[in-house]
C-alpha cells in the first residue's frame, strides 16, 4: 500500500484512532522511519500513534512511498482493518 492510498482511504476516519499492526497479539505502531521511497512502521511496547499523529509525521513524506513493517526482513503492508477505536494494519 502506498501512503497516498492510505491517506485517501482514511481521510474520513476519526483522527484519534490508534494504529496497530495486526498480529497475535496486536502490536502498537510507535514510530516511523523513511528510507528510499519506503515508509517503515516501527512497533514497540508503549502507546501507539494516533491517525492524527501519523498524518502529522508523514506530511513531508513522498505520497508514493510504500508502507512497510520494519524488521528483518521488512514486510510490505497491503491494507488495514477498522475495529472500534483502532486501525489494524497488515
Amino acid at each position: 500500500m502506498r501512503l497516498i492510498d492510505f491517506d485517501r482511504s482514511t481521510s474520513d476516519l476519526a483522527p484519534q484512532l490508534r494504529l496497530y499492526l495486526e498480529a497475535q497479539p496486536n502490536q502498537p505502531i510507535q514510530d516511523l522511519q523513511v528510507h528510499a521511497e519506503r515508509l517503515y512502521l516501527i512497533t514497540g511496547p508503549g502507546r501507539p500513534l494516533t491517525l492524527d499523529q501519523f498524518r502529522a509525521r508523514t506530511q513531508q513524506v513522498s505520497p508514493t512511498a510504500s508502507l512497510f513493517l520494519a524488521g528483518p526482513p521488512p514486510q510490505r503492508l497491503y491494507g488495514y482493518r477498522l475495529i472500534p477505536q483502532c486501525l489494524l494494519l497488515g
